[in-house]
């Protein structure tokens, strides 16, 4: 897919939005910030035309929260994933307390530069993230959509135009995804690397299209905020 063509401010709303996408993927213990995440954050906050949308359409938080459940007890999402801190408390470790020791001997610039070499390395990534840090984002394709969507008709990003996104992205299998990065993060956050779009799934089982509900949303978008 084509890179944006220029840079655009995402609205209240989305920020929002994303901050309670965040919230769902640590309630449900996965170690990424995914489309079903998004989805259920636009439900969550609420106040906003994607989430009128979709609850005008049968894909209401119950629903879709039902459904992300479904779909983890298939295999299509991970299930709880354990924390980094609670694998190796298990042998005995305090992960926290190992990096908090490192901070105090070398410094906290030193050990920051030192985790960031070794979690941007190609090969063998570092999986270690602090209890506060942002999950990994496994949804560029989405985002790069709902930017274009929005630049389109000279807008901010709002969650209206992240439901555009989610959607047309999940016209595509999994395994058609064009960002090399997501893909090696997949297998790192246990994402099955083919196979159908979560948010597909999602939508068909109310018996919706992807296009059918991309059409509400664009007449959504017509009428007066």
């Amino acid at each position: 897919m084509e890179s944006i063509p220029r840079a655009v401010d995402a609205s209240t709303a989305t920020r929002a939005v994303t901050a309670q996408a965040q919230v769902e993927a640590r309630r449900l213990r996965h170690h990424y910030l995914g489309p079903e995440h998004l989805l259920l954050g636009m439900l969550v906050h609420g106040d906003n035309r994607a989430a009128r949308v979709l609850r005008a359409n049968g894909l209401n938080l119950e629903t879709v929260r039902a459904g992300i459940d479904r779909l983890i007890a298939e295999g299509v999402l991970p299930g709880p994933q354990p924390s980094d801190a609670e694998l190796l408390a298990g042998i005995g470790i305090d992960l926290e307390a190992v990096a908090g020791h490192l901070r105090e001997t070398f410094g906290q610039e030193a050990y920051w530069q030192a985790t960031q070499r070794v979690r941007l390395r190609r090969t063998q990534p570092a999986s270690h993230r602090a209890p506060r840090d942002p999950p990994r984002l496994i949804c560029a394709r989405a985002l790069t959509v709902a930017a274009r969507e929005a630049i389109a008709r000279d807008q901010e990003v709002g969650p209206e135009h992240l439901l555009l996104g989610l959607l047309g992205d999940a016209e595509d299998p999994v395994e058609t995804e064009a960002y090399d990065d997501e893909r090696r993060l997949r297998g790192l956050v246990g994402l099955p690397d083919h196979g159908p779009h979560a948010i597909r799934l999602l939508v068909e089982a109310r018996g919706l299209t992807l296009e059918a509900l991309r059409s509400a949303v664009r007449r959504e978008l017509h009428r007066p905020a």
